[in-house]
């Protein structure tokens, strides 16, 4: 009776009422954040953080899937500027995690970034919901309802940890035709792994890297790489990785499949789990070590610096070899 009774109650709510609820509470969530941010408490802003950045992306993806798909029939021109909003609400909450991981997460930034949702919400509740209220039936608004409260109510994941940058090191490698190899790996760097312990496809890697921290070991070399004539760190200071797939193949390593973000560019890019290991240390600690590899082609991302030789060909090569080496460090969560 009680099944009954809630989906009569699905399929008398409407969209627009659904969504534009699910907007108030967004924002009071990310009101939360906003007042953790000021105090100098990092366990619960990050809980914070986490669950306001799990309701989020819950929300896209409903829309993304329910809703948008069906607008773009009839408005692609509007769709497609309302999805392009979403990926940029997507860059930024992966920005401000970032900040978060560094412990620089500013108040400003924040309110900031509350200003561009309400902006997005705005436009949603005069152009997208009105026309999903008119066009689209009861039943679809049951499904958006039930989609929202599955994100919102998913259990917070059982084991998250945190980079160890002193113990972890980001390697790198490309041909070169005069000492055969340019080797080099960034000092600072860093980055959260979510482990879902019941579906580990479910987990999620998320990494930073501070481009200006390279070592050649050739410090005029160091400065070429940092100017703008390849990374351009003063207008991308960052490269950044955010997993959108784990693959568990029935033979072979496991493969986390992500979005590169550097130099202004965005590709997938996969990394090959070729080690793993878990321990406990002498703290009592729990720490776990992954070696990963994958490579990319650097054009793909803009960075087409090079010198032609005197006798055809060039320099530098194109394929950019990756080796991390990730020891990442449990984090316990405030007992309630």
């Amino acid at each position: 009776m009680s099944t009954i009774t809630s989906e009569r109650s699905d399929l008398e709510e409407s969209i627009q009422t659904i969504l534009g609820g699910e907007h108030q509470r967004l924002e009071r969530s990310f009101e939360a954040v906003v007042a953790a941010s000021a105090y100098d408490d990092p366990d619960e802003l990050h809980d914070l953080w986490q669950g306001f950045e799990r309701q989020v992306l819950a929300h896209l993806d409903a829309e993304e899937a329910h809703v948008l798909p069906l607008f773009g029939k009839s408005k692609p021109t509007e769709a497609k500027e309302l999805l392009d909003e979403h990926a940029r609400i997507r860059e930024r909450l992966l920005a401000l995690a970032i900040d978060l991981d560094l412990h620089s997460l500013r108040p400003e930034e924040v309110k900031v970034f509350l200003g561009e949702l309400r902006a997005h919400a705005a436009r949603e509740e005069l152009l997208l919901y009105p026309w999903a209220e008119r066009q689209l039936g009861k039943v679809v608004g049951a499904h958006l309802r039930r989609a929202l409260v599955a994100g919102r109510n998913a259990p917070a994941p059982s084991q998250d940890w945190r980079v160890d940058r002193e113990r972890s090191t980001l390697r790198f490698w490309l041909r070169h035709v005069v000492v055969q190899q340019i080797k080099g790996e960034f000092a600072r760097w860093g980055g959260t792994f979510t482990i879902d312990e019941v579906d580990p496809t479910k987990s999620r890697a998320r990494v930073w890297v501070d481009l200006a921290s390279i070592d050649t070991a050739n410090a005029e070399r160091d400065a070429h790489v940092r100017s703008d004539e390849f990374f351009d760190v003063t207008q991308f200071p960052r490269a950044t990785f955010a997993s959108t797939e784990i693959r568990l193949p029935d033979k072979g390593n496991p493969v986390i499949r992500g979005r590169l973000r550097l130099h202004g560019a965005e590709r997938d890019v996969d990394l090959e789990i070729v080690q793993r290991d878990e321990r406990i240390d002498a703290e009592g600690t729990e720490r776990a070590t992954y070696s990963l590899e994958g490579r990319f082609d650097r054009r793909d991302f803009g960075l087409r610096w090079n010198q032609d030789l005197d006798v055809g060909g060039v320099v530098v090569g194109d394929q950019v070899q990756i080796e991390a080496h990730v020891e990442v460090v449990r984090r316990r969560r405030p007992h309630t």
